[in-house]
């Protein structure tokens, strides 16, 4: 709403003028609640959106005031175009907007259940790949013309097949959004089209799940069960997720060797009676996406002249080699400067990268593959 006031300079001034966003929504028949208000503006200044002092609009906001989805979800899908996953990053984008295709299995079948979610997660200790992976089968199942064997496989696997369809034909709105605003199609002539050309690798997935939804991070250390958030609250995994389940590496107590740490992006987190529930959540295989693509990030000495910290809106720290954290600034710096060129004009940047920006893409790559490799084989 706040996006739209914007965009229909329905409220061309500040947070306290008088023309401001608040004092028109205060207007409305049923006004929201101011701190409703206060805290969907704060969103938008923190994830890029607009403009701290004047709530204009950024090219970012430009962008999501367009696209029918949430501020954070939007962002993923663009985040999706530049890492070479676009058409799954819609999908996604689509699927968190709407409702789970997952049916509450009756009692005595729960565990039945809940070894086919897992069976539909293919490891990934993602609830938004899950739902892709359905998503796919659906769309193999339609390309077979096999609507009888689809509806079988909704039944036995707990899915509503009219969810699915759904989804399935949101996701052409969405395209349609996205092609008004240049973004490159599937018939677009683009270095190697590279918006599409990681759509099925888990650790380009992840990075585009994190660089949307970011701050929705929460970590935990070494025993613990429950996770941290950027606000110190104390969280636990929701029912509904794939990785609440039994035998799910996020679902006991965290294992990773000590002074390591497990992340995980959540989509919602909601309060309940003793503790908060984070839902749509994704394990964060490997923390370079967040320090490459996330939050605004500074370097600091350590006692140890041969590191570095590597600091993320001065809550999440890593510590590495200075060589390797000055390197990781400079490619980070890079990468800001190609995503807003990117909103400037989507069509045209990826379809004539210069030198330095093909080169930093295929750096960002590289780590995104290595670093997700490694990071799955040192914790098995």
């Amino acid at each position: 709403m706040c996006l739209q006031c914007k965009k229909l300079h329905l409220a061309p001034g500040g947070f306290h003028d008088a023309d401001g966003i608040p004092a028109f929504l205060a207007k409305a028949l049923t006004p929201p609640h101011p701190k409703s208000i206060a805290n969907a503006l704060e969103l938008l200044v923190e994830i890029g959106a607009m403009e701290e002092d004047t709530n204009n609009l950024t090219d970012l906001g430009k962008c999501l005031s367009v696209i029918s989805l949430e501020p954070r979800v939007g962002k993923m899908v663009i985040w999706a175009h530049l890492l070479g996953c676009s058409k799954v990053g819609i999908e996604m984008g689509v699927a968190m907007s709407y409702k789970s295709p997952f049916v509450l299995p009756p009692p005595h079948l729960q565990k039945k259940a809940e070894l086919a979610l897992v069976e539909l997660s293919k490891n990934s200790e993602s609830d938004q790949i899950t739902v892709l992976n359905v998503l796919h089968t659906r769309d193999d199942f339609m390309a077979r013309k096999a609507v009888g064997e689809f509806y079988s496989f909704c039944n036995k696997k707990w899915i509503s097949p009219t969810v699915l369809n759904t989804i399935a034909d949101l996701r052409k709105n969405i395209s349609r959004e996205l092609i008004s605003l240049g973004f490159p199609t599937d018939q677009a002539k683009g270095y190697l089209n590279r918006h599409d050309q990681h759509q099925e690798k888990n650790a380009f997935l992840q990075a585009a799940i994190v660089a949307g939804l970011y701050p929705n991070i929460a970590y935990r250390r070494t025993g613990e069960i429950n996770f941290s958030t950027m606000t110190n609250k104390r969280a636990k995994i929701h029912i509904s997720s794939v990785n609440s389940l039994k035998g799910q590496r996020l679902q006991g107590k965290c294992t990773p060797p000590k002074g390591e740490f497990q992340f995980i992006v959540f989509g919602e987190m909601v309060k309940g009676a003793s503790t908060f529930t984070m839902s749509q959540t994704t394990h964060l295989t490997s923390p370079l996406p967040l320090i490459l693509l996330c939050g605004k990030l500074c370097t600091k000495p350590c006692n140890h002249l041969k590191n570095s910290k590597l600091i993320i809106d001065n809550w999440l720290i890593f510590q590495c080699g200075t060589d390797i954290a000055t390197s990781l600034v400079i490619l980070r710096k890079r990468l800001d400067t190609i995503f807003w060129s990117f909103l400037r004009n989507p069509n045209e940047k990826l379809s004539s990268l210069n030198s330095e920006d093909r080169d930093t893409l295929e750096t960002l790559s590289e780590i995104l593959k290595s670093s997700y490799q490694e990071c799955k084989r040192y914790s098995e």
